[in-house]
């Protein structure tokens, strides 16, 4: 037997993988046991959990694999610290990343405390755009494919472009630190006044409402040419990292000084956003379509924490001349677990076929009694209707906000219908009620639409299979009026299909809400609060359910009904 634990720390989301024979059995955020986003220290608790879920003890695992090479990681800050010195905090910055690197240089002491002395497996240190590169050509399921990897910086590259094959991975270029357009796309975050490594993902959503004034000169700050980034740390002094860089006087002359957290969003800021994105969009095509010429490849798998940026992905699918992309799940640093996991696979087990996941519902999940065991202990009332997916569709057309809490935890950022908040996507007010009395958050976020995926084609255009809400399309002009709570501004949508074998009981959902309003789409949404990781126990479900608007919580075979005045 090949047992195979993966694990990423140290940095941010760190997580825990388990491979047995090549199949992936369990993996796990550890945000999600901790209840703090983005935790970033040793995954202990995720780490119990992929064991536990498989029976597997410590004395059975054979490799333990890390997705980064801490040596490089001190080696690369040395040689950089001539800028960290130079500027004002630059020398605590300098500190704490050589305090990270020595930190995962000391992983292997800090597993054998928590797992003891029985645990006899070696442990391997991967590359870390390696872990990323392996996790996505594993879980597309294709045998050959492109490779763009896009993050703000390993040990020192920040992209990578190359093909896979059978034999083995062929680099064709990279990018290498300063030139990072993940740290560019935090440097945006921070100057529009959000929590950079954090609030990327509103800088996207809020682009929509702008138009790209300043998109000169985001184009002189990040380009690309022949599969490489380029970055000018004249005007983005990107040394300081994710959360110290700032834009030069020059740039702030032109798009203004930063936003102050809290304060009044401006078509300004709206305008910023839409510029530093379509720059992001331009790279990234420009190093995808340099990609399909040099790797000759029909496919493309995208990863990397950038990897993340949806609608850039979409535009990559329509214009970079790939019959397919497949954007992984968990681009973000979790998804590492598995690409380390992967990757050690491949090197020490070539007999054995790895066996790609059917879907990224690899969390844990509770048995009936452990649910009802958590609703007698805040001592609520319960029904168990004969179809519960009918009875949720019902609910939800007659405007309920429906907490969905099923079966196996998601893997990644994106609730995919286990972990769900859901509603009816024809109310042109459920996205303003949504984010007002449940999310408490930004009034420009959009929605997930969950379509059944043989009818995506009707209502989002070129859209056949996207599993993964990790792609954004246009709707079509005729259906925009059907589903407006999940179509964005700009007309796009970020589109999750569905189909019966893959998630059966939310699939059974939509095409109950189809059948009774003639619309296969509902809105989705994760199943948690603005600050807050996706919910994990059933305790966690329960105490968000009666903490916010939500007015049914679904949890099978139960169901929950709150008093109309209940909503908060």
């Amino acid at each position: 037997m090949a047992v195979i634990l993966g694990l990423n720390c140290y940095k941010h989301d760190a997580a825990a993988a388990l491979l047995i024979n090549g199949k992936l059995v369990a993996a796990a955020e550890e945000e999600r046991f901790r209840r703090i986003k983005h935790y970033a220290d040793y995954p202990e608790k995720s780490v119990d959990y992929v064991l536990e879920s498989a029976s597997i003890s410590p004395s059975e695992i054979d490799h333990v694999a890390f997705y980064m090479l801490p040596g490089l990681v001190m080696r690369e800050n040395i040689l950089h610290s001539r800028h960290y010195l130079l500027k004002n905090g630059g020398l605590y910055f300098l500190l704490s990343q050589l305090n990270g690197a020595k930190k995962m240089r000391s992983i292997e002491t800090v597993i054998r405390s928590h797992l003891g002395i029985s645990l006899k497996a070696r442990v391997n240190f991967v590359e870390h755009h390696i872990a990323h590169a392996d996790a996505a050509c594993y879980c597309s399921g294709f045998e050959s494919a492109a490779v763009l990897t896009m993050d703000g910086v390993g040990e020192r590259d920040t992209s990578m472009l190359a093909s896979f094959t059978p034999a083995g991975m062929e680099i064709h270029s990279f990018s290498r630190f300063p030139n990072s357009p993940g740290i560019y796309y935090s440097a945006v975050t921070k100057h529009l006044g959000f929590m950079p490594d954090n609030d990327e993902y509103k800088i996207m959503g809020l682009s929509s409402y702008g138009e790209p004034e300043f998109l000169d000169t985001f184009r002189r700050i990040i380009s690309s040419s022949r599969g490489r980034i380029h970055l000018d740390t004249k005007l983005l002094d990107i040394h300081m990292g994710v959360h110290s860089a700032n834009f030069s006087k020059e740039v702030q002359k032109t798009i203004g000084p930063p936003r102050m957290p809290g304060t009044e969003i401006t078509s300004l800021h709206m305008n910023i956003a839409c510029s530093a994105q379509k720059a992001l969009e331009e790279v990234g095509l420009s190093l995808a379509g340099y990609l399909r010429k040099v790797s000759g490849m029909d496919r493309l798998v995208i990863s990397g924490g950038v990897g993340l940026n949806c609608v850039m992905n979409g535009l990559i699918e329509k214009e970079s001349g790939f019959d397919e992309t497949f954007p992984l799940p968990a681009s973000h640093d979790a998804g590492t677990s598995i690409g380390a996991a992967v990757h050690i696979h491949r090197k020490n087990y070539p007999e054995i076929p790895l066996v790609p996941p059917p879907g990224m519902y690899l969390g844990p999940e509770y048995s009936e009694e452990e649910i009802r065991e958590a609703l007698e202990m805040a001592r609520l009332g319960w029904s168990r209707p004969d179809d519960l997916a009918d009875r949720t569709a019902e609910l939800i057309e007659q405007g309920k906000v429906v907490g969905l809490f099923n079966g196996r935890m998601e893997f990644g950022p994106r609730a995919l219908g286990n972990r769900s908040i859901l509603a009816d996507p024809r109310r042109a007010d459920m996205k303003d009620i949504v984010n007002r009395v449940v999310k408490h958050r930004e009034s420009f976020r959009p929605f997930c639409p969950s379509c059944l995926e043989q009818k995506a084609h009707e209502y989002f255009e070129g859209c056949t299979v996207a599993g993964y809400m990790n792609k954004t399309y246009s709707v079509l002009p005729e259906k925009i009026s059907d589903i407006p709570s999940v179509t964005h501004i700009d007309g796009t949508a970020r589109v999750q299909t569905v189909t019966r074998n893959i998630n059966p009981f939310y699939y059974d959902v939509i095409e109950s809400f189809f059948r009774r309003t003639g619309v296969p789409v509902i809105l989705n949404t994760s199943f948690n609060v603005k600050g807050e990781p996706i919910v994990t126990t059933p305790v966690d479900a329960v105490r968000c359910f009666y903490g916010t608007g939500i007015d049914v919580l679904v949890m099978p075979p139960f169901l929950l009904i709150k008093d109309p005045g209940e909503r908060n």
